[in-house]
């Protein structure tokens, strides 16, 4: 689990505390949308270059 949280640290999507010999996290919601955006861009590159695959294979 604490991979995963540094993993979302890093992105900036969490942002964590040391309190005493524990690590507080906290959601960063402001981040969510800069990352739904960065998702949408590599989501469509993904589309467009699997549809010029298919079109490669289907001629």
């Amino acid at each position: 689990m604490t991979k995963h949280l540094h993993v979302l640290e890093q992105a900036g999507l969490v942002r964590s505390a040391k309190v005493g010999r524990e690590s507080h996290y906290a959601f960063q919601p402001d981040r969510i949308g800069e990352m739904r955006a960065y998702l949408d861009s590599v989501s469509r590159q993904w589309d467009a270059a699997l549809e010029r695959l298919r079109g490669f294979v289907e001629r």
